[in-house]
């Protein structure tokens, strides 16, 4: 890639004021079209990275590139024609109007003697009603909602009509529907060919739209690609300290996270095996999860919630095919599980002759837990084999039948 195909190449950069290390070794190569998201807890540098990216700060050490141009050969007017930047607290005084805050963008294309023209009004009032803030035009700032407020902001930065746009936590303090606006035009900019870097406070947000995520942590870059590449458990901890399981929402498609307050790694906690599937065994994985217990799990069907689970969860898993029985193959995996396993966990499944065998590999448990909130007889599609097997199950003295609130309580006192 050459340097004309390089939006912006920081190599090295590091910020330190004082005693304190505010950066160290930063390097980031970004191509023309990306949408950025800096994300990472605060206090990480977000802020301080970009601003010097902009030149508004003073680095240590490091350089930056420009579409290819060494940024200290840069003068202030060429910088703002190449790189537009929205910082996160904007003081907007003296009454100042939606349009004459956008025309403030313009300032980078007119000479010291020049009045705006008639062109400038037209780009102003383009992004303008790009944002949805055209109806605004003369309506003072200081009168408008957050919402309003920042959409105007951007209409400003886009007039700029820079390749570059830097904003900062643009879609703080803004209402949900707000901050999806803010990040769908970004996303549309983008999709013109302009690069957009954006802080960003709200993960899963930036996860949904950007292209590409920078994760950072106590001044380095913990993670730079793609979303699926970057938001994953061992990041999260790594640089927020987050307890966490990463996944694909099944509902809306996206990168979704569900976070928890481990209860840290405890020796001596038994090994379980869960034997469930049909979405039957998704909350006892994520309890034990979140209790720290090491888990196996099967015969679950691909596709299957309790599969889905399993995965987000990093569970050892045996998985069958959708709709297929499950094969000798998997009842043998399924079964070495169990055999290694302190205890079983045999969850309130509705039984076929495709799982059956999930009901058959139960006898070979150690110390079996049974979970019963529906009668075995309004689970059984087996023509009446599932609950004879069932019933001979229950009655072997390794066997504890409980309800799933019985199990639970039993989870959350540590009584496994």
């Amino acid at each position: 890639m050459n340097a004309t195909q390089i939006a912006l190449a920081a190599v090295n950069v590091g910020v330190t004021i004082g005693d304190k290390v505010i950066l160290q070794d930063i390097s980031l190569t970004i191509k023309p079209g990306e949408f950025v998201g800096i994300i990472g807890p605060n206090g990480a540098g977000k802020s301080t990275l970009l601003r010097g990216l902009r030149g508004m700060g003073a680095m240590t050490s490091g350089a930056v590139r420009v579409f290819g141009q060494p940024m200290r050969t840069m003068g202030d007017k060429q910088l703002a024609r190449m790189i537009a930047y929205m910082q996160q607290e904007v003081n907007l005084g003296f009454g100042f109007t939606a349009l004459e805050v956008v025309m403030a963008g313009r300032y980078p294309h007119l000479k010291w003697w020049q009045n705006e023209q008639a062109e400038d009004y037209k780009i102003a009032r383009k992004y303008m009603e790009f944002t949805g803030v055209e109806a605004l035009a003369e309506k003072s700032v200081q009168q408008m909602s957050g919402g309003e407020r920042q959409r105007v902001l951007l209409a400003k930065v886009l007039a700029q009509e820079t390749p570059l746009i830097f904003l900062d936590e643009p879609t703080a303090s803004l209402d949900l529907l707000y901050q999806e606006e803010i990040f769908r035009y970004c996303q549309s900019v983008c999709q013109a060919g302009k690069t957009v870097l954006i802080i960003a406070h709200d993960i899963k947000l930036a996860a949904k739209f950007c292209s590409r995520l920078v994760l950072l942590a106590r001044g380095s870059v913990i993670a730079d690609g793609v979303p699926e590449d970057v938001i994953t458990a061992a990041n999260l901890e790594q640089a927020y300290g987050l307890h966490s399981a990463v996944f694909i929402n099944k509902v809306t498609g996206n990168l979704d996270i569900h976070t928890y307050e481990a209860a840290g790694t405890l020796g001596g906690r038994p090994a379980v095996h869960i034997v469930g599937g049909g979405g039957s065994a998704g909350h006892i994985m994520r309890l034990l999860h979140e209790r720290s217990y090491t888990m196996s799990g099967g015969v679950f069907q691909q596709g299957d919630t309790d599969a889905e689970v399993a995965a987000a969860f990093g569970i050892k898993a045996v998985i069958g095919q959708p709709f297929c029985p499950v094969s000798e193959e998997q009842a043998r995996e399924n079964r070495e599980k169990i055999l290694t396993a302190d205890i079983a966990v045999l969850c309130n499944l509705y039984y076929s002759q495709q799982n059956l065998a999930n009901l058959e590999v139960a006898f070979d448990a150690k110390k079996l837990i049974v979970i019963e909130d529906t009668a075995i007889e309004d689970r059984d599609f087996t023509g009446g084999k599932a609950s004879e097997l069932y019933r001979k199950l229950l009655s072997l003295p390794q066997v504890t039948v409980l309800s799933s609130s019985q199990f639970t309580e039993q989870i959350i006192k540590d009584r496994l």
